[in-house]
Order: structure tokens, then C-alpha cells, then sequence
């Protein structure tokens, strides 16, 4: 079973930055990097993420798996996945997913997941290219008013504050997650992304939505058995396997 480890700050640049040093510097398989404050917090693609202190819930974990560099988006996927099961948890509220790692919380965004990985670097014979490590970056809103949250986010945000009315214990949120992780990486590890599948269906937004990704258009159909998401186009069915998705629909109600 996965074991955590984790160093506790009270400010620093990027958990994900910190991560990836304490990694390249022998840290072992589960470590998590947390702080309370973020200077430079970011997502995807270069994204800002604000990051103010006693708000959210701000960690990166180092990961070690047996994996080929193309299955890291299932380990991103799990994250989001453990994030939306621990705030479920929490909060007694319906929590959802949007691939590839956005967490919905009653239509609006309350986290994300940054993933980034390093690998050998040379493909085998098999013409595979083993991971040495992955960095998984999760940041969750938990305590922000409408007035905390950034003015123009790219989907609507929200928190755990704003849709419950109370303020809740990042370290309760951080420990359910911690649970909620462990349970889904050994099942993922033990049975790959099939044994997870279901689990995202069940929370998956963007099924029966219109949507556009990596220049195709069509209706998202779920997820396939390796983690892709499903598009049916007008050239039949596609699979993508990295990458934001648009969607003309601005609420996941």
C-alpha cells in the first residue's frame, strides 16, 4: 500500500517546483510537498493559480510508478478523482469531474491537478519509455468568498466555503484526501485504469456535451479503458489524449 510523507510549509513558490527538487534529490515514492501560501501557485499551461494563504489546500506529490510516460494523464485523472471523492466526503455533496483534471463542485470549479513527469528518456526495446518520477500538483478552494476568487476565470469558480456556508479544516480536507488517494492508486496500480473507469463515468460533466479539443469537435462520450476522452465527430469516433476541452456551455449544472 502507497505511504505519505509529507514536509509542511508555511510559504513557498510552487509546491510543484519544491516537489520536483526534493525529487530529483531522492524523494521516495508517496512524498507530498504542502504549503499554506503559494507565491507562484500555477495550472495548466503556464496558468496562474492563486494561491492565498488559509484559503485552499496547496500540495504536490511525488510519485515513483512502474508506468510508461504515455499513462501519466491516468494518474492525473486519479487525482482529480480522489479530490472530488474527498470533497464529496466532506461536504455530503455531489462532487464531479471535468477531463482532464478539473474538480466541479455544484457547476463551478473548485480545484485542479498539474502533472508533469520525468523519464528515462530512452526508449526500450519494447519501444516504451519508463517514468522515474511524476509530480502531481493539487490545488483545492476551500475556505474563498466570491470576492477571493479570481475575477475572470477561464470556467466559474467556487469553493467549499461559498457552497456549504460554513468554513471547513484544510487539514480535514487534506487528510480525506490522503485516504481517498491511497484507495484509488493501489486500485489503480493493482487493476491499471479500467478498475477507476466506472468511477469516473458516474462523475464525468462533459458526457452528452458538445465540446472541442486538439482541433476536433464533436460530443464527448465518456472515457475509454486507457484514460482518453471519447469524442463522435462528424469523422466518427476520435480519441484525445491530452489537452484542455472547450465547451460552448459555460455551467456544469
Amino acid at each position: 500500500m502507497l505511504s505519505l510523507i509529507t514536509r509542511h510549509l508555511k510559504e513557498t513558490g510552487s509546491t510543484n517546483d519544491d516537489a520536483l527538487a526534493w525529487a530529483q534529490n531522492g524523494a521516495p515514492h508517496g512524498a507530498i510537498v504542502r504549503a499554506d501560501f503559494q507565491t507562484q501557485g500555477r495550472g495548466r499551461a503556464g496558468r496562474n493559480w492563486e494561491s492565498p494563504e488559509g484559503l485552499g489546500l496547496y500540495f504536490s506529490l511525488v510519485l515513483r510508478p512502474q508506468i510508461e510516460i504515455s499513462q501519466v494523464p491516468q494518474l492525473t485523472m486519479l487525482a482529480a478523482l480522489a479530490a472530488a471523492l474527498a470533497t464529496e466526503s466532506v461536504t455530503q455533496i455531489p462532487c464531479n469531474v471535468k477531463w482532464p483534471n478539473d474538480i466541479i463542485l455544484r457547476g463551478g470549479k473548485i480545484g485542479g491537478v498539474l502533472s508533469e513527469a520525468r523519464s528515462s528518456g530512452e526508449a526500450r526495446s519494447d519501444h516504451t519509455n519508463l517514468v522515474v518520477f511524476a509530480i502531481i500538483g493539487i490545488g483545492i478552494n476551500v475556505n474563498f468568498s466570491r470576492a477571493d476568487l479570481p475575477p475572470r476565470p477561464i470556467l466559474p469558480a467556487t469553493s467549499l466555503y461559498i457552497e456549504t456556508g460554513r468554513v471547513h479544516s484544510t487539514d480535514e480536507v487534506f487528510n480525506e484526501y490522503g485516504k481517498q488517494f491511497v484507495a484509488l492508486y493501489d486500485a489503480w496500480e493493482n487493476g491499471g485504469w479500467p478498475q477507476l473507469r466506472a468511477e469516473w463515468l458516474q462523475r464525468d460533466v462533459l458526457q452528452h456535451r458538445r465540446v472541442k479539443a486538439q482541433g476536433e469537435e464533436g460530443v464527448a462520450c465518456g472515457v475509454d479503458e486507457s484514460g482518453a476522452l471519447l469524442l463522435q465527430t462528424s469523422r466518427g469516433a476520435q480519441r484525445i489524449v491530452a489537452g484542455d476541452v472547450e465547451t460552448d456551455e459555460e455551467y456544469f449544472a
